[in-house]
């Protein structure tokens, strides 16, 4: 058998591990063989394409186990002022106006837009300041009156409006807040325009279905995304951590067409707003959106907590910064749902063959979510790889419980850092210990749970897979940060035994490549590079094996083939 391409003199990598393997023939979109340079040669025909590794790394397509591909439509559809940092000193109003003096020359380049987006603003900057957050009349006042305006913070945990969007939405100071979420009120009870936590956004959207993208929007936006972001980093395949309707619609219009390339799984959300017969109704409609291999759901994606104040802790946030804030000294945030109701829709869910994916941040919120995939076993279900994302921290006992489980834990390796945003926002909210704490993605992994590599994006700007393996290994600040000389050095971990959470180069490979695969229930299809699997590897420029772990993030994919075709 001749093949339609051979790769040699490469240094191949399989599920994490280097094998001494240096050469793959590809035929039909899969692999035929995988060997020595020597034993290729009999599968190297006339027409047969050549590819000289020269001796750089050839690794399993990556897989990125948790992002928003969908809201990348805001890259290219919104106006974004991402990274606009408060500085020292700077009144409020200042800082605001920095924020809204784009977005108003957005809103004038563009007169015949019905609603004006931007994305990116950090709620963070407004943390500890005694006025708050940015109001509806002062974004009327800096930006316009006469058109809604929708401002998504970078977390995607707030929405800022204007009174226009009010007023077409219908909310008023007689709209009940939605459960667990946040509708900012003034001293009179009128919303002031700021919307925190998916019961109050999803609220916001279902008044004024304007803020939400159109299925053609979204096709644009997944398209640009699988072009600009997925090729060029050697994505194979993505955990897109919930779509909306019109995303998903989008999603399998573009399987269906065979526009969509990279594999996409992608969940339907637990809202708080809705009754429980939901997940009746997900497990009745299982399988109505996929499309073959390349698009399915195979998940419900639930929030057990938010974010910052809204993290669900097992002890009160630190005393100085609840005081500054006015809230009670006990408080450690609020699950979004009750342990009895998550055991119950799990189990629900569980039963209807559907793996759960669920957002906990706060070391309480990773217990109830434990508590809760436990209940499932205990009443005869195993769980279908059920996972959690994030892990800000945890109790160590959880972390046993993690492995015992089988959950996969979707962490993002780029986020254990000390770094500015951790010494300003971070070390306030949860103290030195808790900080220093978070995102122990080492003794998970050590404890045997499996750890899914993802980032986040757009969320986190980057989403580059070989960033995510350089901070997994040093989990300290990259060369490239604007504030890399005033934290170098500094290794997020505890500080008695600061490297306890590093990963090693196998454990991070393996993490961006067969754990990926394995949470989106694809590892028998690829996730490896070996005989009978799909065609789905990078080369690098270089060997990653002979860098140094600080500079690995400096390499590039070279080279990219998804299911037998290069597409970089």
């Amino acid at each position: 058998m001749k093949a339609d391409l051979v790769v040699k003199n490469g240094r191949i990598f399989d599920g994490g591990k280097s094998l001494g393997n240096t050469a793959a023939a590809v035929k039909d979109g899969k692999f035929v063989f995988v060997g020595k340079d020597a034993a290729v040669e009999t599968y190297i025909g006339e027409d047969t394409k050549i590819i000289d590794a020269a001796e750089c790394s050839i690794l399993p397509g990556f897989v990125d186990a948790h992002l928003h591909a969908t809201m990348c439509t805001e890259l290219y559809a919104t106006k974004l002022i991402y990274g606009i940092d408060r500085q020292e000193g700077e009144s409020r109003r200042a800082y605001i106006e920095r924020n809204l003096e784009p977005v108003r020359e957005y809103a004038e380049e563009n007169p015949d837009l019905p609603i004006i987006r931007a994305t990116g603003w950090t709620p963070a900057a407004f943390q500890l300041d005694p006025e708050g957050t940015p109001t509806c009349h002062e974004i009327d006042e800096l930006v316009c009156a006469d058109r809604p305006v929708m401002l998504r913070s970078f977390d995607h945990h707030s929405v800022l409006v204007n009174s226009k969007a009010l007023e077409m939405a219908g909310i008023t100071k007689d709209t009940p807040t939605p459960r667990n979420g946040m509708m900012s009120r003034d001293a009179d009870g009128n919303p002031t325009g700021l919307f925190q936590e998916l019961s109050a956004i999803c609220m916001l959207i279902d008044k004024l279905p304007l803020i939400d993208f159109s299925v053609e929007e979204y096709k644009a936006g997944i398209l640009n995304f699988q072009k600009e972001q997925a090729f060029p980093h050697g994505l194979m395949g993505i955990f897109d951590a919930y779509a909306t309707e019109n995303a998903l619609a989008a999603y399998k219009e573009l399987a269906e067409s065979g526009e969509l390339k990279i594999r996409v799984r992608t969940a339907l959300l637990a809202d708080l707003s809705r009754p429980f017969d939901q997940f009746e109704q997900m497990v009745k409609d299982k399988g109505k959106y996929d499309v073959g291999d390349d698009f399915k759901i195979e998940t419900v994606k639930f929030f057990c907590d938010g974010g910052g104040f809204t993290f669900y802790m097992n002890e009160p946030f630190e005393a100085q910064v609840l005081k500054e804030m006015g809230y009670p000294p006990e408080y450690r945030g609020f699950p979004q749902w009750t342990e009895e109701e998550m055991k119950q829709a799990f189990l629900l869910l569980a039963k209807g063959g559907y793996q759960i994916h669920v957002h906990a941040m706060g070391d309480a919120a990773v217990k109830q979510t434990l508590n809760a995939y436990e209940y499932i076993e205990e009443n005869g279900v195993r769980g279908r790889r059920n996972s959690i994302a994030h892990i800000m921290n945890i109790d160590d006992g959880d972390i046993e419980r993690m492995a015992r489980l089988n959950v996969v834990g979707s962490i993002q390796p780029t986020w254990p850092i000390i770094d500015y945003f951790s010494m300003m926002f971070v070390l306030p909210l949860l103290g030195r210990e808790r900080m220093y704490n978070q995102y122990p993605i080492g003794r998970m992994k050590k404890a045997g749970a499996v750890m899914a590599s993802g980032t986040d994006f757009p969320i986190t700007v980057e989403i580059d897979p070989l960033k995510g393996i350089q901070v997994g290994m040093t989990r300290t600040t990259p060369k490239e940060s604007e504030h890399y000389e005033e934290y170098k050095g500094i290794i997020s971990g505890p500080e008695d035994d600061p490297t306890a959470d590093l990963m090693s180069l196998n454990d991070m490979i393996e993490s961006y490549t067969l754990s990926g695969a394995y949470q989106m229930f694809t590892e028998d299809v690829t996730g490896t590079i070996e005989a009978g699997k799909s065609a789905d590897f990078v080369i690098l420029s270089g060997a990653i094996e002979d860098a140094e772990p600080m500079d690995i993030g400096e390499m590039k994919v070279d080279k990219f083939i998804l299911k037998g075709e290069q597409v970089k």
